[in-house]
């Protein structure tokens, strides 16, 4: 059975120097026209070359939409892991939460290069209730991060809106309760106070991580 697909990829100048993304379109697009139905590892080839193609972010996000909405795919985490990547380069924060929202529908859980993405996405263009949210995510899901990510998080509090985000009002009885039902030293109401924040690496692990 012939399957069409919605997506269409960019067409490239003839005279131009080939580059590997317009051969993974051109062969895409070939295949889509000779009606062979496109695959979860199909999806996410093609993600990885238009991801590392440096500006791939709206045909990326494009790709992964059209085949998880319109045409049904099943996608995995290492379909969209590519994906977030090139949104993360791009500090493309709607489209960040729109893969989010994709990732949900699909039942895939994020780990921690995918929730690392989020955050700083989120932190670059100041969205303070998202950068709470991943960052209690990655503590939910990892407990310990890599050097990467440890920049991520460091960099978050250096920014002027981490001393500024705050609730203007807050219920410490609420705050009390929050922290005897989440075990204590979390209550995960987002940020309630301003000030400057001290930051502090711990090394965790026999292999001294």
């Amino acid at each position: 059975t012939n399957r069409s697909s919605t997506y269409s990829p960019p067409r490239t100048h003839a005279a131009l120097p080939v580059h590997p993304a317009a051969v993974a379109r051109r062969v895409f697009a070939q295949m889509l026209e000779a009606g062979a139905p496109p695959s979860e590892a199909t999806i996410t080839s093609l993600g990885r070359v238009v991801a590392a193609d440096g500006e791939g972010a709206d045909e990326a996000f494009g790709l992964v939409s059209t085949m998880r909405q319109k045409d049904g795919i099943a996608l995995r985490l290492r379909s969209y892991s590519p994906v977030l990547a090139v949104i993360r380069r791009a500090r493309e924060a709607g489209k960040a939460s729109a893969v989010e929202a994709l990732m949900a529908a699909s039942a895939v859980s994020q780990e921690e290069p995918e929730l690392a993405a989020l955050l700083e996405v989120s932190a670059k263009v100041r969205d303070t209730d998202k950068v709470y949210e991943y960052m209690h995510k990655l503590w939910r899901a990892i407990g310990c991060v890599i050097e990467e990510t440890a920049k991520v998080l460091e960099g978050r509090f250096r920014i002027e809106t981490a001393a500024t985000a705050h609730k203007p009002e807050w219920d410490v009885c609420q705050v009390k309760d929050a922290l005897v039902a989440n075990g204590g030293g979390c209550h995960q109401l987002g940020w309630l106070q301003t000030g400057p924040w001290m930051v502090q690496r711990v090394r965790a692990g026999a292999d001294d991580k």
